[in-house]
């Protein structure tokens, strides 16, 4: 049997890594190349003399011309953050480079960092993952399904119902071979009409050819576009197999990794950032290398994300 060249990827292995960023200094530099590609310009006067010095542990460039302070980090998502660069860099390695997730747990016992600055960490890449495929839109064949976050709380409720499972939808976009493209998972507030309408126009691009279960909600994407139902109580198993064979495969991979990777999540303020690092991954699994280094440069331009500034962007 062939390898499959997916699985078998090398990616960016880590002597590569050490060699490029072993050292806080390569990783300045890669910073600053990133920002100045043709060399410091003051963001005032245009001015391309400077001078540099330390502060703390970042550092900062001075026009010698109208004097403006400018730090590295200014601008990026390290900004406000005392953690080295090259800690920073090594986070992204991890979580762009394991094949499965990676908590912020194991993250503070791979970078040495304490457990609140890996959770903070984590966080801030999660929701940069979050915005990274927000306004993308599926066209073409989708498989759609319905599917929730957590499990039984104990003395509460089972199925739908229970106060402890988070709704969210996972989407499947398929090119004309039947092969899988682009995943979109995306947290709701619950399976209703209005719901599943917000979130098709928000996902959806106008005459896409949907596939849906016999979920009653589903219904609204009948005014939408093309939309077809397989109701899988009624059907045999080997064609629910070929209808859903991607969106179940995708949910199977979701719940394993959550469930393998994480013990204790509050889904209903972070499920939607946890979806995000799965579809970020997912949609990017072609290509190891530049799922590492999208990262990073996503990471180099982002605008700063404080802790206080984490939280205001909850979703639900």
């Amino acid at each position: 049997m062939p390898k499959n060249k997916v699985q078998f990827q090398i990616g960016v292995s880590i002597p590569e890594f050490i060699e490029v960023f072993g050292t806080e200094k390569q990783c300045e530099r890669y910073l600053e190349t990133s920002k100045w590609p043709n060399g410091y310009k003051c963001v005032d006067c245009q001015s391309t003399r400077y001078g540099t010095y330390q502060a703390g542990s970042r550092k900062v460039y001075q026009c010698k011309d109208c004097r403006k302070r400018h730090r590295l980090t200014a601008g990026t998502i390290f900004h406000g953050s005392k953690t080295p660069l090259r800690t920073w860099f090594i986070a992204i390695h991890e979580i762009t480079q394991s094949k499965n997730c990676v908590s912020a747990l194991e993250l503070h016992r791979r970078l040495g960092v304490n457990y609140k600055t890996a959770w903070l960490m984590k966080h801030k890449l999660m929701q940069l993952m979050y915005e990274s495929d927000q306004k993308y839109k599926l066209q073409g064949q989708v498989e759609i399904d319905d599917a929730y976050l957590g499990g039984v709380k104990k003395g509460g409720k089972r199925g739908r119902g229970s106060e402890n499972k988070k709704p969210f939808i996972a989407a499947v976009q398929c090119n004309d071979n039947g092969h899988p493209v682009f995943v979109k998972l995306n947290s709701i507030s619950e399976f209703t009409t209005e719901a599943i309408k917000a979130w098709a126009q928000d996902n959806l691009k106008p005459g896409t050819k949907t596939i849906t279960d016999g979920l009653p909600c589903f219904n609204i994407l009948d005014d939408l576009g093309d939309h077809s139902v397989l109701v899988t109580s009624r059907a045999k198993k080997e064609e629910v197999d070929a209808v859903f064979k991607w969106v179940n495969t995708i949910l199977s991979n979701v719940k394993t990794s959550i469930s393998g990777t994480f013990h204790s999540l509050d889904f209903g303020r972070y499920g939607h950032r946890y979806l995000a690092d799965l579809e970020f991954r997912l949609n990017r699994r072609f290509d190891l290398r530049r799922m590492f280094f999208g990262l990073l440069n996503k990471a180099l331009f982002s605008s700063p994300k404080s802790e206080k500034a984490l939280y205001a962007l909850l979703s639900g």
